[in-house]
């Protein structure tokens, strides 16, 4: 009972929800907890990310030529087999240590866009939000657990990659039983596009550009705040993004089935510029330190659900989907290459001007969402509003 409660009004079947929800969450707190163990100060790190990016890219070029399950397989093998490596390379010194990081970034990237094409397959477009909004709520809400578990194994960086490394494999492993258990068949018969026929589209530049530009500004500002709130802050920071953030995952992906993709879109934006803003006027003062706390948690959570699953599977529109995530999601890792590759530039900036800048940029990443169009079909608000009405007329008459 309380199973059919869960997906009512909900076309996928539970165990095609059980399937993306598990690979999603498994491959997240998997990659997520790796980078946070990880000391980003280390040369050679942007190497990380920038596999990330290219393995974002290749994925789908190999995944539209073999069969979908058999390719994420190979994809949860390869997590596994790079948290083992992890375990003897680095005693081959800065050469091992650098195979490592790119295996990292390969073993998560290069399926991670098939993954996330699930959501498309399986999904109508009116639901997509919400299933969307649960997957990350979920994810995000025991995110941090993975990353305080392991964070207690080892007491420098070097000793949490080698005691993390078998615990992380175990878990990696875990990924092979939904796809070994769970038998779902997943529509192949989709019309193939090119990455070129793609980013000609300016309905994908329209919400490409504020993503980047969004994950620029995190990226560049995060060691910034850093230096200047001191560790304490920054604890409190990422506790309070992971904890809101999975709840405005849940929100945001309401709303975007909705209200539409572009009115959550633009809340996020204007939440976190209006944050950046009070901070630059008034960086010492405690209510507006909070209140960017706040505002970066319900972006990021409204923007991992919109960014995440559903923007790129609403344009995909019956055509293949993986090149569409591909893309859409090199923006984290692009903006990661740039930040750890400047970080020492930036950070000698003043830090009022970099939060007035920041500010200034998330104000300007609105423009472009404003001549988007909106991707929900206006036939699915017209035959909600129409339900709506039947069900008001119906009580009226009722009453009477």
């Amino acid at each position: 009972m309380a199973n059919k409660a869960l997906f009512r009004g909900f076309s996928i079947h539970p165990r095609q929800f059980f399937l993306i929800f598990f690979l999603i969450l498994n491959s997240i707190t998997w990659f997520f907890t790796i980078l946070f163990s990880i000391a980003w100060d280390l040369p050679h790190m942007w190497l990380l990310p920038a596999a990330t990016v290219v393995s974002f890219l290749i994925g789908p070029l190999i995944a539209e030529r073999v069969s979908r399950m058999r390719f994420l397989l190979f994809w949860i093998l390869l997590g596994v087999i790079s948290s083992l490596f992890s375990l003897i390379m680095p005693t081959f010194g800065e050469r091992g240590t650098t195979v490592v990081l790119i295996w990292w970034g390969f073993a998560f990237g290069i399926g991670f866009p098939s993954c996330l094409a699930l959501v498309s397959n399986l999904t109508q477009v009116e639901e997509r939000g919400r299933v969307g909004g649960i997957i990350f709520f979920a994810t995000y809400a025991i995110l941090p657990l993975f990353a305080l578990t392991i964070g207690s194994l080892g007491a420098s960086p070097e000793e949490l990659v080698l005691s993390s490394s078998i615990p992380l494999a175990v878990w990696r492993c875990f990924g092979f039983l939904p796809l070994l258990l769970i038998k779902v068949d997943v529509d192949t018969t989709f019309k193939p596009v090119s990455y070129s026929s793609i980013l000609t589209r300016k309905q994908f530049l329209h919400y490409f550009f504020p993503w980047l530009i969004f994950c620029l500004v995190h990226f560049l500002t995060w060691p910034i705040i850093d230096r200047f709130f001191g560790t304490n802050f920054m604890w409190v920071l990422t506790m309070v993004e992971s904890v809101l953030g999975s709840f405005f995952c849940f929100i945001g992906g309401w709303l975007m089935d909705f209200w539409g993709r572009r009115r959550p879109i633009l809340i996020g934006f204007v939440m976190l510029g209006l944050g950046f803003a009070a901070l630059s006027l008034f960086t010492d003062i405690l209510p507006a330190q909070a209140f960017y706390i706040v505002a970066d948690g319900i972006a990021w959570g409204i923007f991992s659900v919109a960014f995440g699953p559903v923007v790129w599977g609403d344009m995909a529109d019956h055509q293949q989907s993986e090149k569409f995530y591909g893309l859409g999601s090199i923006s984290t890792p692009l903006a990661l290459v740039f930040a750890v590759s400047t970080s020492s530039w930036f950070i000698a900036l003043n830090v009022g001007n970099v939060f007035s800048l920041a500010s200034f940029f998330l104000f300007l990443a609105v423009i472009p969402i404003f001549f988007a169009p909106e991707l929900l079909p206006e036939k699915v608000t017209k035959e909600r509003e129409l339900k709506k009405y039947m069900e008001e007329v119906k009580k009226i008459a009722g009453r009477g």
